[in-house]
């Protein structure tokens, strides 16, 4: 209680614009250009592989009285990988990742991340459930989510409330996606099965907001 009136009172020291229903649930557009998507695994023991997709897109509903209402959905452009080298020993990494061996960009052009599920766990982070599509197999990962609800300027003098991000973190096992190349090595060149996964997120709000209703 004390929490949500302290939240009141800030809100009523911002100018009337902002102020005329700041607890609406609104609908948010990702901003690409200051977003991004990325993971880190392992080609071998030695050979750790740092990535990101460059093209996506994605929306936020985001419920600031209610946080658990809110949810999250992202959509990857898989053959917009960028890596941080380019070979794995005599091999073009970027062929081999998207190639047929892993992410099949071929037949499976996107990876999806749509939210089932937010569980809150303090007053801006929680635990988010999630459906990850990929190589056309949909299967739940977790992620720890932080959300913050109005983004201020670069020097924190103020606040844009037509603005929203979150960043998320959390780890899958590729094998339960059926991609399973370099799992049955032994030894120093077994590639690794867990994927981390960060994303950071700003978004702007949606021009049709006031109409959005929850998925």
């Amino acid at each position: 209680m004390f929490i949500r009136l302290i939240v009141i009172i800030c809100f009523l020291l911002l100018p009337p614009s902002v102020i005329a229903d700041p607890l609406k649930p609104r609908l948010y557009d990702i901003d690409q250009n200051q977003s991004f998507a990325r993971f880190v695994t392992k080609m071998c023991t030695a050979d750790i592989i740092k990535g990101e997709f460059l093209n996506f897109s994605g929306q936020i509903y985001f419920d600031e009285w209610e946080p658990t209402n809110s949810w999250i959905d992202v959509t990857l452009d898989a053959s917009s990988l960028s890596l941080d080298h380019e070979f794995h020993k005599d091999e073009i990494l970027k062929d081999i990742i998207e190639g047929s061996k892993i992410l099949k960009t071929s037949l499976f052009s996107t990876i999806k991340l749509k939210s089932t599920k937010i569980e809150r766990t303090s007053i801006n982070t929680g635990i988010m459930v999630a459906d990850l599509t990929l190589v056309g197999e949909t299967h739940p990962i977790t992620l720890e989510i932080t959300f913050e609800n109005k983004m201020t300027d670069r020097y924190a003098t103020k606040i844009d409330p037509n603005k929203v991000s979150f960043s998320a973190y959390g780890t899958f096992k590729r094998s339960e996606w059926n991609v399973l190349y370099g799992l049955d090595r032994v030894g120093i060149r077994r590639m690794s099965d867990d994927v981390q996964v960060f994303i950071s997120a700003v978004a702007n709000l949606h021009n049709d907001a006031e109409d959005t209703q929850p998925k």
